[in-house]
This record gives C-alpha cells, sequence and structure tokens, in this order.
C-alpha cells in the first residue's frame, strides 16, 4: 500500500509538470517562463525529460522568428533558486523528523543550486538565505525547528518569495510542506497567490496525511503558480515525492539572453534545443514605455560606485602630502637663498670677487646646488612657459591641479557615457600644457617684433652717453610688455654681478630668439674690444628686420597649409556633430559597444597626429 501511494504521488507530480508547460507532442523538454529577469532581459527555464547537460551551444531561440544571439545557459539549477518552505506547527510533531530526512536527501540531489530553508508557524522563520555552500546547507537541515502554535502558509509564501526576489535569482520556485491549511495568517490568501503568478514562482506543495488534513490551500495555490501537489500518507512516500522533486528540479536548466524587442509588442518566443527537438513556443507582451521605464542610476550614485573615484581618493591624499613636504622644505630654502643674498649685497669690494662665482651659480642654477622640483628636465622649460604666460602658479600647482582634473574628467565620462570613455581624461593635460605653450609663444612672438625698436631705443641712449647699462635701464622705462620684464631681468642680473653677455645669452635662451643672440656677440665684443656700440646696433637691427620680412613672407605662403590643418581636424567632429543632430540612432553602436567605441578613440588619435604632422610640415624656423 505503501509503494503504490508512492508511485501515484510520482505519477500525479510527473503528469501536473507537464500539462502546466509549454510543450509540444514531438519535443523532449518542456518550457517554463521565469519571473526573475526585467525586460529587455528574459529568462526561461527548460525542463529535460532525461538526465543530461545542456550548453549555450545546444539552444536556439527565436523572437518572432529572428534567431537571438548571446543565449547563455546555466545548467545542474544554478541561477534557479529553491526554497525549502517547511511546517513547524504543533501539528506536525509526528512528521518533522521525517520532513527534515526528506530535505536533506532533496539538497543532496542538487548540489550547486541555490537553496534557501524558511520554517513557519505564528511567523516565518529563515534559517538560512540562499547558499550554495554544502557545508551550510547540511548544517541548516540536520535538526527539527522548534515547533509552535498556528499555520501562516500565506505569510510563509510571502517571506519565501521575498528572499526569492533579493536573490536576484533567473528563476524561484518553493517545496512547501505542510500538514493542514492555513490558520491565522495576515495575509490574504488570494493576494500571495497573485503575488506568486506574477512573479512566475512556482509551487510544489507536498501534503502530509492526517485525520484533520485538508488539501485545499496547497492544492490551490500550486495549481495557480504552475507547480505541483502530491500527498505523502507515509514515510515511504514523503521520501519518494521528495526523491522524484528532487529528480525533476535537477533536470531544469535557465536560458537567458537579452531581447532587441521594441515596447508594447506581441513577441512569439521558439526554443529550439539540440538532440531534443522543438521549437517549444510562448508568447509574452513588452512592456510600453508608460509602464516599464528601465532603472538608471542617479549620476550621484554612479560617481560613488566608480572605480575611478577611489584612484581620486588615492591621488589627492598623496597629492597634500607631497605638497606640504615640497612647501615645508621651499620655505627652509627660501630663507637660506635670502640669507645668502644679503650676505653678498653688504660684502666690500675684495670679497665680491672671490664670492663671484658662487653668485653666479646661485643666479642659473638655484640654492646650493640642491635639484628643485622647477629644476626636473621638463619642469623647468614649464617654469619658463609659466613665467612667459603670466600665469602666476608654481610648476608644482599645475602640474597637480592638472592631474587631478585629469581624474574629474575620466571619473565624469566614466560615470556618463562608459569606462572607455574615461580616456579622454588623458586629454586634459595635452590641452593645459598646449594652452600654456600658446600664450608662452605668444610671449616670444611679442618679443621678437618688439626687439628691433627697443634695440633702436638701446643706440639712442647709448649716443645719448648712456652706459650700455645705464642704456638696458632706459630700454626698461619705455619698452612695452614682455618685453620690459626681459630687460628688468638683464639689468638685475648685471647688477648682481652677472656679466651682461651672459645674461644676454641666457635671455636668447629663454626667448628662444636668435637676434638676441646677436645683441649678446655685440656687448661680448663691447666689454673686450670697444667701439661705437650704436653704429654695430644699427646693423644688427637692418639684419632683424630683414629676417621677420622673411618671416612674414614664410607664413604667408604657409597659410593655405595651417588652414588646411584646421579643415582636416575639424572636419570629422563636425561631420560626427551633424549626424548626432540629424540621426542620433545611426551612432549608437559607436557609442554603446566595445568595438565603436574603440574605433572612435581610434579615430580621433589618428585626427591629432595627422594634425601634429601638418603642423611639423608648414612650421619653417628662419
Amino acid at each position: 500500500m505503501k509503494l503504490r501511494s508512492a508511485a501515484v504521488a510520482v505519477a500525479l507530480i510527473v503528469a501536473a509538470v507537464a500539462a502546466g508547460s509549454a510543450r509540444p507532442a514531438t519535443s523532449g523538454f518542456t518550457l517554463i517562463e521565469g519571473g526573475g529577469a526585467l525586460f529587455p532581459d528574459r529568462a526561461y527555464v527548460v525542463v529535460v525529460d532525461q538526465k543530461r547537460q545542456l550548453t549555450s551551444a545546444a539552444v536556439a531561440v527565436s523572437e518572432n522568428g529572428k534567431r537571438i544571439s548571446g543565449v547563455t545557459v546555466d545548467g545542474g539549477g544554478a541561477g534557479i533558486g529553491t526554497v525549502l518552505l517547511i511546517d513547524a506547527s504543533n501539528s506536525m510533531k509526528g512528521s518533522i523528523a521525517n520532513a527534515m530526512v526528506a530535505a536533506r536527501a532533496f539538497a543532496a540531489r542538487n548540489p550547486g543550486t541555490p537553496l534557501s530553508v524558511v520554517t513557519f508557524n505564528a511567523r516565518p522563520r529563515v534559517v538560512l538565505p540562499f547558499t550554495t555552500d554544502k557545508k551550510a546547507i547540511v548544517k541548516a537541515l540536520a535538526t527539527a525547528p522548534a515547533l509552535a502554535e498556528r499555520t501562516h502558509i500565506w505569510d510563509a509564501l510571502s517571506a519565501a518569495q521575498a528572499q526569492i526576489r533579493g536573490a536576484r535569482l533567473g528563476a524561484g520556485r518553493i517545496v512547501l510542506l505542510s500538514d493542514g491549511d492555513d490558520v491565522g495568517s495576515t495575509t490574504p490568501q488570494q493576494t500571495a497567490i497573485d503575488a506568486l503568478a506574477r512573479e512566475k514562482v512556482r509551487v510544489f506543495a507536498v501534503g502530509i496525511d492526517s485525520p484533520d488534513f485538508q488539501a485545499g490551500d496547497l492544492e490551490s495555490v500550486a495549481k495557480a503558480t504552475g507547480g505541483t501537489y502530491a500527498l505523502a500518507s507515509s514515510k515511504t512516500s514523503l521520501r519518494g515525492i521528495y526523491n522524484v522533486l528532487g529528480s525533476k528540479l535537477s533536470r531544469e536548466f535557465l536560458v537567458r539572453y537579452r531581447s532587441p524587442a521594441q515596447p508594447g509588442k506581441d513577441i512569439k518566443v521558439a526554443v529550439s534545443v539540440k538532440g531534443l527537438g522543438g521549437p517549444v513556443t510562448t508568447r509574452y507582451t513588452t512592456p510600453s514605455i508608460g509602464s516599464a521605464v528601465p532603472y538608471k542610476p542617479r549620476l550621484v550614485d554612479r560617481l560613488l560606485q566608480s572605480w575611478l573615484l577611489m584612484v581620486l581618493i588615492v591621488f589627492l591624499v598623496i597629492a597634500l602630502v607631497f605638497y606640504a613636504i615640497t612647501k615645508l622644505l621651499e620655505l627652509r630654502r627660501n630663507r637660506r637663498l635670502r640669507r645668502r643674498l644679503s650676505q653678498y649685497v653688504s660684502l666690500t669690494e675684495a670679497d665680491a670677487a672671490a664670492r663671484k662665482e658662487e653668485v653666479e651659480s646661485l643666479l642659473t642654477q638655484g640654492d646650493s646646488g640642491r635639484m628643485r622640483f622647477s629644476d626636473w628636465g621638463w619642469t623647468a622649460r614649464l617654469t619658463v612657459d609659466l613665467e612667459l604666460a603670466r600665469i602666476r602658479r608654481t610648476p608644482q600647482n599645475v602640474v597637480f591641479l592638472t592631474a587631478l582634473l585629469a581624474l574629474v574628467v575620466a571619473l565624469l565620462c566614466a560615470a556618463l557615457l562608459a569606462p572607455l570613455w574615461s580616456l579622454l581624461g588623458l586629454l586634459v593635460p595635452v590641452l593645459i600644457r598646449g594652452g600654456i605653450t600658446r600664450r608662452a609663444r605668444k610671449a616670444r612672438e611679442a618679443f621678437g617684433e618688439q626687439l628691433p625698436d627697443n634695440l633702436e631705443v638701446l643706440g639712442s641712449a647709448l649716443r645719448a652717453g648712456h652706459s650700455l647699462v645705464g642704456a638696458m635701464a632706459v630700454v626698461v622705462d619705455e619698452a612695452p610688455q614682455p618685453s620690459k620684464d626681459e630687460f628688468r631681468r638683464i639689468v638685475t642680473d648685471e647688477q648682481l654681478g652677472l656679466p651682461l653677455d651672459e645674461t644676454l645669452e641666457l635671455t636668447a635662451r629663454r626667448m628662444d630668439n636668435r637676434d638676441m643672440e646677436q645683441v649678446a656677440v655685440v656687448a661680448l665684443l663691447q666689454r673686450d674690444a670697444g667701439g661705437n656700440m650704436a653704429e654695430v646696433l644699427d646693423r644688427v637691427i637692418e639684419n632683424i628686420r630683414a629676417r621677420q620680412e622673411i618671416l612674414r613672407l614664410v607664413r604667408t605662403l604657409t597659410a593655405q597649409g595651417r588652414l588646411s590643418r584646421w579643415i582636416l581636424s575639424l572636419l570629422p567632429v563636425f561631420v560626427l556633430l551633424m549626424i548626432l543632430l540629424i540621426n542620433p540612432d545611426h551612432l549608437q553602436p559607436l557609442f554603446h559597444r566595445l568595438a565603436g567605441q574603440i574605433a572612435l578613440v581610434t579615430a580621433a588619435i589618428m585626427v591629432i597626429i595627422g594634425s601634429l604632422i601638418i603642423n611639423k610640415i608648414v612650421t619653417i624656423r628662419v
């Protein structure tokens, strides 16, 4: 009799599952819709008739006749969560031990499947959240739960459903074991059943026969959710039902994909399995735009969760520490520098000659040969360019602020667009350095244009009887910027003891001006051989003006090349903006696919390289 009851229960389970699923007569599998995916993501449970493994290559999915790519298959029940919902009311006193034995056998049949254990009486209690840890599952099912009054089935089903929803699984199912109908739930029966059906959570109900047993609630919830109901009249039949359920559920595979369908469309889904026939079809309607708005995290959340923010914070901490250390060292060095300069100014003429070499080294190399940040290779050029560009910032500040701004731009691009767009942060140092260089170049060009007029003032002052240094002071009073600051520097260096021809040579290198080198040669000849320097300066002025005429002619002849550079560089950007205005969808793959993003970055790099090559061609030094 016991064996017959178990066989009947098994037959009922198999028949009920087959009847409640999509399956043509020729297929070897059934198809059940999963409820754990939010559109456009889709999830279906494929139940095969025989024990076998499914792979992504064996499953073909199509929507309205169009083959879907990117289909994934989670084998062995992975991605399909099971909640063991066990009645722990006082009426289960004679059956709870057998129920735990059957539950352990069920768990052993489904290794690797996410499993949760919930017991209930007057209230549900989560004994084990979803896990695949075999040791934790064995521990949770090792002892029977404490029994109490009441049988809150609907409250327990709501708690089990919350477990499935919180685990974000592709599909969920509940194995409910109880020996009677609900007693005392605060959740209405229809509310609990509707919620389970809406989220496609199947309930496999198992009733334990007793004199007062009523199967109405268990049968109704199993039928409404697409699950099964079976009655266990003995220990043997209970274990048999759990064994059949475990075997059946172990042959379920979760198929996932992303649907390309538009909102508000009726979709026919066809699933075929290689070696099992098909297709098995089902239908669904995509949510309309008004009823289903995709979740989009806030900008603040995307910024706070970005890995670039961590890099930015680390950089800020390191930068602040390094900045504080450099400021302390600079303060100490500046005190030593002022002390040494004050000692030099108060020296007698006899001691001045002995200290001349030390002062010259101080003026050209800095403080006692110590290497400062502004003396590090390219930072030395940056220091000069900052002074010429009239930017009142130290090189340290510019470097730190540039790196900070680059990280901020990279963080915003990664959060607003895509992680690959964080590479745009690399453009920040290029643009800032380019802006500084441009302003410094304009200052050098202005100095070169003003040089002939300033030399004429210098020659006139020499004819009026001024010494060479006195004539330089006259130029300082009359010259516009940036010549005023440069000639003032020359006069100051000469007053501190540096030879005039050397200061002129330093200015020529600083301003990248070959004409100034001729003035330095004239000053050297004046110092060593004497002569009429005013007449020599007149010849130098004529040479400079002639050279500037040639330079203007070259700029005129290369104007077309410079214009072509900007047209060719900006034309791709203009075309991109026009397409975005006319048909933005046409460029969606370029911005939202990895291959398109790589192509876009590559194109930008090639345009920049081409622009630099053209600039190199049209730049001719005279």
